[in-house]
């Protein structure tokens, strides 16, 4: 097996260290001669798709993808990978929000940050989302919550602390009058029509820096989990959404319509606004689908897969309601 290290110089935890991590996976690779492995430092956003693709092509070798960044990282490694068996993957949370990686609980994120397990551990297959033309493994959200996650992640990066800079992004659209806009949905053939806020498609309970708002959703149980929120009130709405985003939808009966699925259909009459693990992109119209057991996923040896959220019907971590 080969190793390709992709490194996200920009990355929130990376900035500046990038010299350091090439280092110390130089070092660790001299106590291992028989293992090949190259580095790859993006220069560009996208910049990941290509050199994968061509790394893939010149070899005959199964090939583990390390994305060492955040979610735009990983986002980029998944769509270069999609349809290839002898390719796997393995994340490390270097980024800022780490959302997809959150599901495997804080307490296990050094097994995820460890050379020795990343390489030597075995991969776990997990679903993914197809989003048009692109492949999300965690999430994908239309409408509020997707210009909130982008206008946020803009001030973040100017200095404004996460929870200030989501919230507010939020805050100004309520009270703009532009948080919401007219949905269809089809959910399984199930049509669905109104004035919604947000549209969020979850493969996994994470989103944000610090949201869990999809309790249900598992990156390996065959579904795609569905959370339309209505709209209300501004003042209703600033009441509600804290609850919501905190994996309490099912204290909001009225608010929030919850649907499993395979493929889901969204337009408006409006562009919308949509984010797929964190990358934002426009349009009137898409579709997800559920990709079952697309790719295989790096899993350290030392996190106890018996015990991840799925077991207990709620997740443990920091996601229960």
């Amino acid at each position: 097996m080969r190793h390709l290290f992709i490194i996200n110089p920009v990355a929130k935890r990376i900035k500046g260290k990038t010299k350091k991590i090439k280092d110390k996976i130089h070092a660790f690779f001299k106590e291992y001669p028989d293992l090949d492995y190259d580095i790859f430092e993006s220069r560009w956003c996208r910049d990941f798709l290509t050199c994968i693709r061509r790394y893939i092509s010149d070899t005959s070798e199964a090939v583990r993808i390390h994305a060492i960044g955040g979610n735009g990282t990983l986002f980029e490694a998944v769509n270069s990978i999609v349809g290839l068996s002898n390719v796997e993957v393995a994340a490390y949370p270097y980024g800022s929000a780490n959302a997809f990686l959150r599901y495997f609980g804080s307490k296990n994120e050094k097994h995820f940050l460890s050379l020795e397990s990343m390489v030597f551990s075995k991969t776990i297959p997990l679903d993914i989302i197809r989003c048009g033309n692109n492949y999300g493994v965690g999430f994908a959200i239309a409408g509020m919550e997707a210009f909130a996650n982008m206008k946020g992640d803009e001030w973040i990066e100017k200095g404004v602390p996460e929870d200030i800079a989501y919230v507010s992004a939020a805050i100004i659209q309520l009270f703009r009058g532009r948080a919401s806009q007219r949905y269809f949905i089809e959910i399984d053939g199930v049509k669905i029509e109104g004035d919604f806020i947000s549209v969020l498609v979850a493969n996994a309970p994470c989103y944000g820096k610090a949201m869990h708002a999809a309790v249900d959703a598992h990156p390996d149980d065959g579904m795609l989990h569905v959370y339309v929120f209505k709209n209300a009130s501004a003042l209703k709405l600033l009441s509600t959404i804290p609850v919501y985003t905190k994996g309490g939808y099912l204290k909001l009966p009225e608010m929030v319509i919850h649907r499993k699925a395979k493929k889901i259909k969204l337009s408006s009459d409006k562009v919308m606004c949509m984010s797929i693990d964190g990358q934002t992109m426009y349009g009137t119209s898409i579709e997800y689908e559920l990709m079952p057991h697309a790719i295989n996923f790096v899993c350290p040896s030392k996190v106890d897969i018996s015990k991840l959220p799925r077991i207990f019907g709620k997740p443990k971590e920091g996601f229960r309601i």
